[in-house]
């Protein structure tokens, strides 16, 4: 009883004015260190294409939808929202809100021993894919193994906008030639 007097104290008070409009005092820990997680059979399952990246919204602040289209395939669309603690509903965004993603690839084959790349890149700009120019690149160490779960955010900060596509690309470096595990698209509104 204790404890939803505690909860429904805590959802009917104001959020800070020192915060964020979307920073509502809760359990997650917005960090901009990419957290890398096991994935779990359901995710497995979830995301079971081999070779392809999944992704789903990282926190609570972030919401996703399916964007459609004939003559392409389905892209997962990540949009931006303010939780709004006292109303239970989902506001409009800052313009410096981060998405928070959270990505499951699953790889095409078993990786080897040695660091794998994750990279970001603008989907609708050919030439820096090509020159490997990444808007984001985190470098993940791991065991051999065929899937890697990661958390991150997507900051306007570091370039990254609504209304983009971005490709995401889990690759490892073999000498002079990289090998492509898994990767995939989203699009961030």
């Amino acid at each position: 009883m204790l404890v939803q007097v505690i909860l429904m104290a805590m959802a009917q008070a104001e959020v800070p004015s020192m915060l964020e409009a979307w920073e509502v005092p809760s359990v997650e820990v917005l960090d901009e260190t990419p957290q890398v997680f096991l994935v779990s059979r359901a995710q497995k399952r979830d995301c079971a294409q081999l070779g392809s990246v999944c992704v789903s919204p990282g926190g609570s602040a972030t919401i996703v939808g399916v964007e459609v289209s004939e003559d392409r395939p389905a892209v997962t669309v990540l949009a931006r929202g303010t939780q709004v603690a006292a109303k239970g509903g989902l506001g409009t965004a800052s313009a410096d809100q981060p998405w928070q993603v959270e990505m499951v690839a699953r790889f095409r084959a078993l990786s080897d021993r040695g660091p794998i790349i994750v990279a970001v890149f603008d989907r609708d700009d050919p030439e820096s894919i090509a020159h490997k120019e990444a808007k984001a690149l985190w470098n993940v160490s791991m065991d051999p193994g065929r899937d890697l779960g990661m958390s991150f955010l997507l900051s306007p900060e570091d370039g990254f906008e609504p209304s983009h596509t971005y490709l995401l690309r889990v690759v490892q470096v073999q000498g002079v030639r990289d090998r492509v595990l898994a990767e995939g698209i989203v699009h961030l509104e």
